[in-house]
């Protein structure tokens, strides 16, 4: 069982969810010197709560001078853009996630961080250069295999073609990482004409969250759901007895009708989608409410419902569009994806909306790689 060192206010209901996912929190004592409980603990990754603790880079100053810490990764929330400049000084993993963001997606951060770490290695084996470089190769080719299974499974979960309407444009954006993630998507024409569209972000990464990700699929395919808000529970109930502890899947569910131009919004756990209105030039979000399907066996989920006029437009994207930073290690944020989406020229089509977006969004990073899968859904009515 992974250690997770928690330094933020011991009622935040943050440690009880992550222990909910299996991991073991350790809280300091508040008769101990932070620095002496430190040295006497074992732990995994650090989570600093930066809005309760305040002093962040004082505080993995703290830890990176303990020899017992010092490469252990951190996690730092903070309620503000940060410039940590010592951060590169500092040995070791320093990730930052900004608020707001959702629970699932600092699962899915911590869950990450903690298998990259197992991944690089943390014990100093005394071992031949030629014993070490024959451990790596095997190592490597193994990993290569997985990689290589667990994109064909992948590749299995996404439809081959999009639905077709002269009322509506669709395009889609799926960008996984080199090592394989487990954001899907998928969208359809139902027997009654609305265009079923789902999109979704398996916790972790690799084989696993491959396997969770063809699981939830099925899970879909078997609920035989319209409404999104009884597609998620339906979801949830097939998935929550059988996905292991600690993994879920965070899912954004809409059900569109091409000839009135209604739709249907669910969440569960995942962002909010955005819904552009061309005449007002202004963007809303979408919201709902409902934890991450496959968390609690009982979850409920709310519906929301709007309507797109022509040439209004709705995305739907996973957290790894949102939380992607730049060189400073700023995240893209909601905003600035929002003010992407209401910058698209009214006349393009959907696939040149959705590339405009994307490239604000790689302009904006720069040369920083993506640390998360990215999936984007874009619908315009067009009648």
């Amino acid at each position: 069982m992974d250690s997770i060192f928690f330094l933020g206010r011991d009622s935040d209901t943050l440690p009880t969810f992550l222990e909910r996912l299996g991991y073991s929190i350790i809280h300091p004592l508040e008769d101990v010197p932070l620095a002496d409980f430190v040295s006497k603990s074992s732990m995994d990754l650090i989570l600093i709560d930066g809005r309760i603790t305040g002093d962040i880079e004082g505080m993995c100053a703290l830890f990176r001078s303990q020899p017992n810490t010092r490469s252990v990764p951190i996690v730092c929330i903070s309620d503000k853009a940060l410039e940590v400049d010592s951060a590169e000084d500092l040995s070791g993993a320093i990730e930052f996630v900004q608020t707001p963001f959702s629970v699932g997606a600092l699962a899915s951060r911590i869950a990450l961080t903690l298998r990259l770490r197992k991944l690089a290695g943390n014990d100093e084996r005394k071992s031949s250069l030629a014993e070490i470089n024959a451990s790596l190769r095997d190592h490597n080719s193994k990993f290569k295999k997985e990689l290589e299974e667990a994109r064909a499974i992948q590749q299995s979960l996404l439809p081959r073609t999009l639905p077709k309407d002269p009322r509506m444009e669709l395009a889609v954006s799926y960008q996984p990482l080199d090592e394989v993630g487990g954001d899907w998507y998928f969208a359809e024409t139902n027997s009654s004409g609305a265009i079923s569209l789902q999109i979704a972000d398996v916790s972790g990464h690799g084989l696993s969250a491959a396997f969770i990700g063809s699981m939830a699929k099925l899970a879909m395919t078997a609920a035989a759901k319209e409404a999104p808000h009884e597609v998620l529970s339906a979801m949830n109930r097939l998935l929550a007895p059988q996905i292991p502890s600690g993994r879920f899947v965070t899912m954004g569910s809409c059900l569109y009708d091409p000839t009135n131009g209604k739709l249907q919004w669910a969440r569960a756990g995942h962002p909010p989608a955005l819904l552009f209105r061309r005449k007002s030039g202004k963007v809303f979000k979408l919201l709902g409410e409902g934890f991450a399907v496959g968390f609690f066996e009982d979850s409920s989920y709310s519906v929301v419902e709007d309507e797109l006029q022509v040439g209004d437009l709705l995305l739907m994207f996973t957290d790894g569009v949102t939380e992607a930073q730049d060189l400073s290690g700023e995240a893209f944020g909601m905003d600035r994806l929002a003010a992407a989406l209401s910058g698209t020229q009214a006349d393009s089509s959907s696939a040149d909306m959705l590339r405009s977006v994307l490239d604000a969004f790689d302009t904006f990073r720069g040369e920083r790689l993506i640390r998360d899968d990215v999936t984007v859904i874009l619908l315009k009515r067009v009648g």
